[in-house]
């Protein structure tokens, strides 16, 4: 299993939902956990299934080295606030970046908190839960992933700028 980067087919791949949970899916999670915690350049904050050629609706989240996983996710509401409301100087604002599309960076104005309805590991039990500020984008990100939907898709819907990272630091790229 490896991460799959633009322009593989796969990467605008819906994914389909998780209906059981088997060994194979637990032992292909473990796998996505031990891929994102090994990323380096740059460090990888979360992975979805699509990323790795998996048809399942499944990402997971990296923090402090421990892996949150998340099945089957559905944002249920998101506030009207969004990123570049909360961060009104583009220089507090942070730029999103994917394992996918190495090396290119950009702005992506999110809704800043959404209540997420998703299910556990294992028993699938379905559990909802409030989300806000990188956290949220993080999670929309992923969620986007598994829809076939790329952050520089979402750049382009918003008109906003792609930048290439280069040995002189980042470059704006035509879109």
């Amino acid at each position: 299993m490896q991460i799959l980067t633009t322009p593989h087919p796969f990467l605008k791949h819906v994914a389909k939902a998780v209906t059981s949970w088997d060994k194979k899916t637990a032992r292909e999670v473990k796998e996505m956990g031990e891929i994102l915690k090994k990323t380096t350049d740059p460090k990888g904050v979360g992975l979805a299934a699509t990323q790795v050629g998996l048809d399942k609706r499944i990402f997971i989240l990296l923090s402090e080295e421990k892996v949150q996983v998340f099945v089957n996710p559905e944002i249920v509401s998101a506030s009207k606030k969004m990123l570049s409301s909360v961060y009104k100087k583009k220089k507090d604002r942070w730029l999103e970046g994917c394992l996918s599309i190495p090396r290119l960076w950009g702005f992506v104005d999110r809704h800043f908190a959404i209540t997420l309805r998703y299910q556990l590991p294992g028993s699938l039990e379905t559990v909802q839960k409030d989300f806000s500020d990188v956290e949220a984008a993080y999670i929309q990100h992923e969620i986007d992933h598994l829809n076939g939907i790329l952050f520089t898709d979402r750049i382009r819907q918003q008109k906003g700028q792609i930048l290439r990272e280069t040995e002189d630091g980042l470059t704006p790229i035509s879109l």
